[in-house]
């Protein structure tokens, strides 16, 4: 499968939502459940409660959707927030989602005492990241490397470049990366190879000829081939 940057996943994005008119929100919902499918599989009979670890953008978005479809699968769930809750707004689909997991009832927590977890689920930081990580994400990332229990990372290890593979300050080293439409040209450069783990594709309902029009025609691609 073609591995994609960075802009070439957003222009998809744009393109799926601004010209196919999918929502947002029922492509996150799209991502959450293949996401969950991939968790519920690692997690299966090793007990104990899985941990979801989120940002405020999109790649929390996506956790908080993975969160309570692992409940419904009944995972005993916790979301961890990075950030304090009022972080999210009013109007994001990361927001949305927060708000059906308060309906829910899934314990929510602001800080990163994982406890001992079965699984974590990164969400922390999507492909948008391209400066070095600052806390509270730092520690955040610390806490799950620091984990006995696999890890996996939504869209991309929290830390790595997508497009370079290098780790910005820190990163994530995933089980399992579990990423959006294709993977990332930065899982096979740099740094890439040791933090991804295995790598499972995510159909979010994207048409593979949307896929083939961005990636197949070298727009918006990477230039720092072979940095």
């Amino acid at each position: 499968m073609r591995a994609i940057t960075r802009e070439q996943s957003r222009e998809i994005d744009r393109i799926a939502q601004e010209e196919l008119r999918i929502p947002g929100i029922v492509l996150m919902e799209n991502a959450a459940i293949g996401i969950a499918a991939e968790a519920a599989r690692v997690a299966s009979g090793r007990g104990g409660h899985v941990a979801v670890v989120c940002g405020a953008g999109n790649n929390g978005g996506d956790g908080l959707a993975t969160a309570r479809h692992l409940s419904n699968k009944g995972f005993d769930v916790a979301v961890h927030l990075a950030l304090p809750a009022d972080a999210y707004g009013d109007k994001s689909d990361a927001a949305a989602n927060l708000a059906i997991v308060r309906a829910m009832g899934i314990p929510l927590r602001e800080g990163i005492d994982l406890g001992d977890p079965a699984l974590v689920v990164d969400a922390l930081l999507g492909t948008g990241l391209v400066r070095h990580i600052r806390e509270p994400f730092r520690s955040a990332v610390l806490a799950m490397n620091a984990m006995r229990c696999p890890v996996l990372s939504v869209d991309l290890p929290s830390g790595l470049d997508a497009n370079s593979g290098e780790v910005l300050g820190v990163a994530v080293r995933a089980t399992v990366t579990a990423t959006m439409v294709a993977p990332k040209v930065g899982f096979a450069r740099k740094d890439g190879p040791t933090h991804v783990g295995r790598v499972v594709v995510v159909d979010i309902g994207v048409p593979p000829a949307l896929v083939e029009r961005v990636a197949g025609s070298g727009s918006l691609a990477d230039t720092s081939a072979g940095s």
